[in-house]
């Protein structure tokens, strides 16, 4: 006959409920983790569209299209990348208009949001928006 094991080994050898509680501490971690990248994305794209919007702005700044002596002013590159890129762009241009020769820079900012509440606390307070800048040498259209 099989001797009845005592409550503390019984205990000891059960592992019904070891998953469980195993999979309650990693899940949060893996959670934020998963949270993290998505916003650090999010964070690297929001970047990229504003480095492309500036590129854009200033490309279509410096050139002039053929048979047009007129350059472009800063209202017209912004109706262009806010019609392309969205409204919630904050473009500058120097000097605006461009003048053929001299360099023409745009300055495109972006604000952010981040998703995850905790991955905020680890930029500064100041930290809202990213920016692109783009320098291209002003053509004519000769």
């Amino acid at each position: 006959m099989k001797r009845p094991q005592s409550g503390r080994r019984r205990f000891l050898q059960g592992t019904e409920g070891m998953s469980a509680v195993e999979m309650a501490l990693v899940l949060p971690v893996l959670l934020l983790i998963i949270c993290g990248v998505m916003d650090f994305g999010n964070l690297y794209l929001q970047w990229n569209i504003a480095s492309e919007a500036a590129r854009e702005g200033a490309r279509m700044a410096a050139i002039n299209p053929a048979g047009s002596t007129t350059p472009k002013s800063q209202a017209d590159v912004e109706s262009f990348i806010q019609s392309n890129y969205g409204d919630t762009l904050t473009i500058t241009m120097s000097p605006s208009p461009a003048t053929a020769g001299s360099p023409v820079t745009v300055t495109v900012s972006k604000p952010i949001t981040f998703f995850t509440p905790g991955i905020k606390a680890m930029f500064p307070e100041d930290f809202t928006s990213v920016s692109g800048k783009s320098v291209m040498q002003a053509e004519s259209s000769t």
